[in-house]
């Protein structure tokens, strides 16, 4: 009975270990296809890419965004990227809405707001969240006639 026990103990560790690893590797993919998405676009004429890791800079920008999110929210941010593509071609647009849509494989996309009335714009927002409420990927791509912007924030973000 004592084997029976212990290799159901086991198993159960092996499990949960799995399904560690699969979360870890699936924000590991995120960060990845992010990376893949800047090196695309960042020699393209009009596009602007941007990766803030720890310093200075990341701070300016969360203190920036802490209205916009909320400062709980962005204390658990660790890296930001954004791609600037407000000045790209048409087909440059096109192709990297076709790339930010792919997000919707490994990510829950999630509604922004409510629109009233149909516009010209483009929103999309993704995330990876955990049991216990936080967000481990964050992307958040947004369009309308003067701005067009893609932002991706890594680490573990509360949400309450």
């Amino acid at each position: 009975m004592k084997n029976f026990t212990k290799k159901i103990v086991l198993l159960v560790i092996m499990c949960m270990m799995t399904m560690v690893a699969a979360s870890a590797q699936e924000a590991l993919n995120v960060e990845v296809k992010v990376k893949e998405l800047v090196k695309k676009y960042e020699n393209v004429k009009g596009v602007e890419c941007i990766t803030l890791g720890r310093g200075i800079a990341l701070g300016m920008v969360k203190s920036m965004l802490n209205q916009q999110y909320g400062k709980d929210f962005m204390k658990g941010v660790t890296s930001i990227t954004i791609i600037n593509y407000t000045s790209a071609s048409q087909e440059t647009c096109v192709a990297l809405r076709k790339d930010i849509d792919a997000f919707g494989s490994i990510l829950k996309e999630f509604k922004i707001g409510e629109e009233k009335e149909p516009t010209n714009s483009y929103a999309r927002s993704f995330a990876s969240i955990s049991e216990d409420n936080a967000i481990s990927d964050f992307i958040t791509a947004m369009e309308d006639a003067e701005t067009k912007i893609m932002m991706y924030m890594a680490g573990k973000i509360k949400v309450e």
